[in-house]
């Protein structure tokens, strides 16, 4: 009896000291990527940018996490986001936007508590008010033709309601409805925003000249389509001062997973 007495207190202790160098070498055991390391601290700045321009943000993302991103106000918007690397935003308008990066562990649910603030950039935009943003401008003009469709989803004409510049890609159907209200005071037509943004160059009343506008196709850069358009003056003979009318120019341009998608000003625009 005693000795099965000690033959069994021998080998609970053996089991004992076993589970203990097993668990402490557990961490060691598992990937990674399994393993939650300690939240970082919140970085804080502040940056200027230009209406229009295009910034890219690196994303603290890895295998074990993944990043997402926050604006508050309307100055800044988001462009194209990859949750492991970078976050792309351009200036939409005059005035300040609170960029806030939050990460979120693999293994958590995928859920607003889950996200853990990590980094807060405050942007100062300036520059023009309507240069790249779709605005509700003064309706100086009452009988606007039906905007002139040239091709699948390809519109064109030389009067509108918009008597600002606007040069931007719409890309969902509030903006798309809003801009066919206000610039033309009709519902727009349909367009699956899941496959197609629309390229919008909108000359406004300040324009020089009346032009024909060139939507290019779009040119991968990194995570950026970039849509090319450019100007090629028409000849006319004038009998008074020109005029501009609103002329405009809005084509879809297919999307890509992944991408977001900007307009660039091209020097010398090809043929149509």
């Amino acid at each position: 009896m005693c000795i099965a007495m000690r033959i069994l207190v021998t080998f609970a202790v053996w089991a004992l000291l076993a589970v203990q160098s097993f668990g402490s070498e557990w961490s060691s055991i598992l990937p990674l990527d399994a393993v939650k390391p300690p939240r970082n601290n919140v970085t804080r700045e502040n940056r200027a940018i230009k209406v229009g321009e295009v910034v890219t943000v690196p994303l603290p993302g890895s295998k074990s996490y993944s990043c997402h991103a926050e604006i508050e106000g309307d100055a800044v918007r988001i462009v194209a986001c990859d949750t492991l690397s970078s976050l792309t935003l351009q200036g939409a308008r005059p005035g300040r936007s609170t960029v806030r990066i939050y990460e979120k562990f693999w293994r958590d649910p995928d859920v607003r508590e889950s996200r853990v603030l990590v980094g807060e950039i405050v942007y100062q935009v300036s520059g023009r008010k309507s240069s790249r943003l779709i605005d509700s401008p003064e309706k100086v003009l009452k009988d606007i033709p039906e905007p002139r469709q040239t091709g699948i989803m390809d519109w064109e004409g030389f009067m509108s309601r918009q008597r600002d510049e606007v040069l931007t890609v719409v890309t969902d159907d509030r903006e798309w409805n809003g801009l066919w209200e206000s610039a033309f005071g009709r519902p727009a037509p349909r367009v699956d925003f899941d496959r197609y943004a629309v390229a919008c160059v909108f000359m406004g009343y300040s324009a020089d000249w009346l032009y024909d506008i060139h939507i290019g196709d779009p040119q991968a850069d990194k995570n950026i389509l970039r849509v090319p358009y450019g100007l090629n003056e028409i000849i006319l003979e004038l009998s008074g001062p020109f005029r501009a009318s609103g002329q405009y120019r809005m084509k879809a341009i297919e999307r890509k997973k992944g991408y977001g998608m900007v307009l660039d000003r091209q020097r010398d625009s090809g043929p149509r």
